[in-house]
């Protein structure tokens, strides 16, 4: 179903603050590398035994740096792309771009309409990742670019959850629409004709792969809490994916 020409976008996700501890690592070289006689202060430009030395023991036995937490000393991937069916569900399309693009200004619940630094609260392995609650951030809120819920978009009720990376709206029941999405984990084709399909991902497997590990088996009386933090660090749209796109307003004109 992959079509180039159709709008896609991104979400970088940030697990368990890897990027704070990537930073600390970056400043700690920066302080110490005279003290500690490492070859540079840029931690990318370390050889591997010096990258080893720092994380084995000389951030560790430093009693000031040691207190700021961990650090890493490469980043992981972090970006998805997905692809979105405009043709298909023009009504949540429209309102995802606008809540990646975060161009909507502030809500009614006042917070702003932008998914940057919105957490993913539920992930339970082979099923969902579930995010977008940038209201309350535990699955209890969330608030569409409209302000209210909106309605389902008939064909997308159509489209099938039949396997990995099928992105999704999250819903209360019915034409109860705001800003909360899923990635399916596997084939829960038992959701389709429940919650409208409006993209897929095509970029970005092994970033799921890393959302999923943090999240709890299906029987957990957590209901889906991921044992670290899931954050939207950032996010945006693919360059000159979203020039021919048109929103439901615009297509009225």
């Amino acid at each position: 179903m992959a079509d180039p020409t159709r709008p896609r976008v991104w979400i970088e996700v940030d697990i368990n603050n890897t990027r704070q501890a990537y930073q600390t690592a970056c400043d700690f070289v920066a302080a110490r590398n005279f003290a500690c006689n490492l070859t540079s202060n840029n931690l990318e430009e370390l050889g591997g035994s010096e990258k080893k030395r720092v994380k084995e023991v000389l951030y560790p036995n430093d009693f000031e740096w040691s207190q700021k937490g961990r650090i890493c000393l490469k980043m992981p991937p972090e970006r998805i792309t997905f692809e979105l069916y405009p043709e298909r569900s023009p009504l949540a399309v429209e309102n995802f771009i606008a809540l990646i693009k975060g161009n909507k200004g502030i809500g009614d619940s006042g917070r702003p309409l932008h998914y940057k630094g919105c957490c993913f609260h539920r992930v339970i392995k082979g099923f969902v990742a579930q995010g977008g609650d940038f209201v309350m951030n535990n699955g209890t809120g969330g608030e569409s670019i409209h302000g209210k819920k909106f309605k389902d978009d008939k064909d997308g009720l159509k489209l099938k959850i039949d396997k990995r990376g099928v992105l999704a709206m999250g819903n209360t029941g019915k034409n109860s629409n705001s800003s909360q999405f899923f990635i399916s984990l596997a084939d829960v084709n038992r959701l389709t004709g429940k919650h409208v399909v409006f993209g897929e991902m095509v970029e970005g497997d092994e970033v799921l792969t890393f959302i999923e590990s943090c999240g709890t088996e299906k029987d957990d009386v957590t209901d889906g809490v991921p044992k670290y933090s899931v954050i939207i660090a950032d996010c945006g749209v693919v360059e000159g994916t979203c020039d021919a796109y048109r929103s439901v307003d615009e297509t009225k004109k």
